[in-house]
């Protein structure tokens, strides 16, 4: 039960875990997520290029022990031609017993110490005391010269000196058994240090091949996976915001999911979609009340043009006596305090349509705003892909870099497989005591061919990164296109907006104007009033009082014209607003 209950809770930690590290990764910048992934590539090429580095390392030193063989099998070739002139010197000095030869086996000696001075120190201990030998076998030649060839020839011996001769035969035999053994050894190592080195050639190669393998599918995996899921977003937006242009704002909110460029952005029109339908649906109230107010005002105005027709009527009839005019004026009066009411109640609602009218411009303006960030924020995005445009072709300068260095190795195997064949001619002169040597500069030669392969395989591989990071730039290039073709539907939107603005600025403009005429026509009715009173206190003068009575009557249709027009072009341009908000889907 506890080992249960341990693994569900490693579970649920490691939940946890795969949850923060989504969201540390959605709330990641855009340009952060493909550093993440370059920086991950180039991490990978520098490994491999330290790997590849210990192994040309090994390489150079490998090659070094190669040379070092090759000159000590020239030193002991050498060291084995004046044992063999110092046996001719012995043998020819017997013969002809002339001084000039004892002469020539100082010299022969000297040149041996300077070669054995030489070859000491590069030699392995095993190997000195294999050299050991020889040098005691030199010093038995010497001692041998000295107290026997010499004594003999000089005492023309003949007997001792065919011995003394025979003897140092047998030494220089051994010495050069011996010096072909110590060659051997040598070209043993010599052998072990060219398989050590084309193994290592071999691995550098495997390595480098595994490692630019690895970094290229790599790099283009997460490249990709990074570019699609940003293409798949801002395809989400572009598609959005196209629908909210055609005027449909019945679209889902998008979906945020993490606080990078994309997360803002669609948090921006999520901002902006549900303010249009909020500013849609207030444009929408407010235009319904203006066209029930203006169809109000039409017939208040029929009913106050019915009025100013009976109000002539009544003025006629004054004529004909005072009690009939007192009853009309006082009719007339209740008449005007009905049309005072209605014209001050459109002057209230004319107040409420301005009102209404300045808040809807105030949303326009913020919707605007709001189009303004989202094509800052594009502006971002599309200056975040050409950066990572230029570090792709940052990538090609390495790549470039690397070619250079690959030039320099081939340049160095060319020169090697140069010595080797100025080695091979030498040991040609040596003749038979240089056939050793020449198969060592052959197998050196062998190997330089070998190391020029391996860099022209480089080099191909190489080439083939190069051909890679154009591709990798080439799909960044597209994915520029992608947003900004996205900076180009958002600016179209703006200018959707702007138009809005517009419009609705010009029915504010001429709202204002209608409240402005009913404040006029409420302050021509407070005068109407007065000249009623004036009619009804003044009966008896009625002829003034018809006088008068007409000019009111005929102020009043004027009015009621200004008014009838004004009611038919708020309607009009309720209708119009109607028809504006008619191409958004709410």
């Amino acid at each position: 039960m506890k080992g249960s209950k341990r693994k569900k809770g490693e579970k649920v930690v490691g939940k946890k875990s795969s949850i923060k590290l989504t969201a540390w990764w959605h709330n990641l910048k855009i340009g952060y997520k493909f550093g993440v992934a370059l920086t991950f590539t180039i991490l990978l090429f520098c490994l491999s290029a330290f790997i590849i580095f210990i192994q040309l390392f090994n390489i150079s030193n490998e090659m070094k022990e190669v040379k070092k063989s090759g000159e000590q099998s020239i030193l002991i070739t050498e060291i084995a031609s004046v044992f063999n002139q110092l046996g001719s010197e012995i043998s020819i000095y017997i013969q002809d017993s002339n001084g000039k030869h004892v002469t020539a086996f100082q010299d022969l000696s000297k040149q041996y110490d300077e070669l054995s001075k030489e070859l000491k120190p590069s030699l392995t201990t095993i190997e000195l005391q294999l050299y050991n030998k020889v040098g005691e076998n030199k010093q038995k030649l010497t001692t041998l010269f000295d107290d026997k060839v010499f004594p003999a020839v000089v005492s023309a011996n003949k007997l001792s000196s065919i011995e003394s001769s025979q003897e140092a035969e047998q030494i220089i035999k051994d010495t050069v058994r011996q010096l072909d053994q110590l060659r051997a050894n040598i070209k043993v190592k010599s052998d072990r240090s060219i398989t050590a080195a084309n193994s290592n050639v071999s691995g550098t190669i495997v390595v480098l091949l595994v490692s630019i393998v690895a970094s290229t599918i790599i790099a283009i995996l997460s490249l990709v996976m990074i570019g699609r899921n940003i293409g798949k977003q801002l395809k989400n937006l572009v598609i959005i915001s196209n629908r909210v242009a055609d005027g449909n704002l019945k679209v889902e909110e998008i979906e945020i999911k993490g606080q990078d460029e994309i997360g803002l952005l669609s948090k921006s029109l999520n901002v902006m979609n549900s303010s249009l339908r909020s500013m849609i649906r207030e444009i929408t109230t407010v235009s319904d009340q203006v066209a029930s107010k203006s169809s109000e005002l039409m017939i208040s105005s029929s009913e106050v043009k019915a009025a100013s027709q009976q109000i002539a009527s009544t003025v006629q009839e004054l004529s004909t006596g005072a009690e009939e005019q007192a009853h009309s004026s006082t009719q007339l009066a209740k008449m005007m305090e009905e049309y005072a009411g209605k014209i001050q109640t459109a002057n209230q609602n004319g107040s409420q349509i301005n009102e209404s009218s300045e808040h809807v411009l105030e949303m326009t303006k913020k919707g605007h705003e709001f189009m303004n960030a989202s094509t800052e924020q594009m502006n971002k995005i599309n200056s975040i892909m050409e950066f990572s445009v230029e570090k792709v072709k940052g990538l090609d300068e390495q790549t470039k870099q690397i070619s250079t260095l690959v030039k320099v190795i081939r340049d160095i195997a060319d020169q090697t497989n140069l010595l080797a064949l100025n080695a091979a001619i030498e040991a040609a002169r040596a003749g038979e005591h240089g056939r050793g040597f020449a198969v060592v500069a052959d197998e050196v030669r062998k190997l330089a061919e070998q190391v020029s392969h391996s860099v022209k395989d480089i080099t191909d591989i190489v080439n083939s990164i190069q051909k890679e990071s154009n591709s990798v730039a080439r799909v960044l290039l597209d994915g520029y296109s992608q947003v900004d073709e996205g900076a180009k539907q958002i600016r179209v939107t703006g200018q959707t907006f702007e138009d809005i603005h517009d419009a609705v600025t010009v029915m504010v403009e001429r709202i204002r104007s209608i409240s402005e005429n009913l404040d006029i026509i409420a302050g021509s009715t407070v005068e109407i009033n007065l000249s009623i009173d004036n009619i009804a206190a003044v009966s008896e003068q009625s002829a003034a009082g018809i006088e008068q009575t007409s000019a009111s009557v005929q102020q009043t249709n004027s009015s009621m014209e200004t008014i009838s027009d004004h009611s038919e072009l708020l309607s009009d341009l309720a209708s119009r607003l109607n028809t504006l908000i008619s191409k958004f889907k709410l």
